[in-house]
């Protein structure tokens, strides 16, 4: 693909707001928390994309994202609807939200 070639395709793509790029994900596992202390904690599977970082103009806090993640419990356990904190074993501590059994994830940064 020549230059200007790629440089027209760009063009094109950013009128749609998003430029599409190749998606990183994280995978690992980890302990799943709910947000209120009830001392309950799952062993889980998990698989999150990440977003590349997009230009906020103007002031004021940038909006709440949520994407959807695959989370899969390490027993046969369900984990019931909920917010959650999962502990991942790299060090990391997301926010975590399941809704009707499909799980979303705060929007991860590169």
């Amino acid at each position: 693909m020549k230059l200007s070639q790629v440089l027209l395709h760009l063009r094109f793509v950013g009128r749609d707001e998003d430029i599409v790029m190749t998606q990183k994900k994280i995978r690992g596992r980890g302990r799943l928390a709910p947000t209120r202390a009830t001392g309950v904690q799952y062993e889980v599977h998990y698989g999150i994309q990440v977003s590349g970082e997009r230009e906020q103009h103007g002031r004021g806090m940038r909006p709440t994202i949520w994407t959807r993640c695959s989370l899969k419990p390490s027993t046969a356990s369900r984990i019931p609807d909920g917010n959650y904190f999962l502990h991942a074993d790299d060090g990391r501590v997301l926010q975590l939200r399941s809704v009707g059994g499909t799980w979303y994830c705060l929007t991860v940064a590169a």
